[in-house]
């Protein structure tokens, strides 16, 4: 099962995913792949912009994580929409494949 923790404010997104969907094969997995390309895609474009402070790591397979900070008002706005699209592409996956996605999200001031 996978496990992706979100939290996100006004200016801050922390994302945290953990494990396998187990619901394909290994490298044929679709519920991995889809999981896998919205953090990889949400990361990629945050870490390229400016007035988002960004640390991401992905120290093994089955396990990314990353941290933004907006430190601009348009950097807010960015921010909170990749927190929009990270956050409903989640739950619905998780609807969608409840026994191999865990969604969880916090909302902080």
């Amino acid at each position: 099962m996978i496990k992706i923790q979100l939290a996100r404010g006004a200016a801050f997104l922390a994302c945290k995913a953990e494990g396998h969907a187990l619901y394909g094969k290994k490298g044929g997995d679709i519920v991995c792949s889809a999981a896998t390309f919205m953090l990889r895609t949400a990361a990629q474009i945050l870490e390229s912009r400016p007035g988002i402070l960004f640390m991401g790591e992905e120290p093994q397979r089955g396990r990314l994580a990353f941290n933004a900070k907006a430190d601009s008002d348009s950097a807010g706005l960015e921010l909170r929409f990749a927190a929009d699209f990270l956050q409903k592409g989640f739950d619905s996956l998780s609807k969608e494949f409840p026994q191999n996605v865990l969604f969880e999200c916090k909302l902080e001031e």
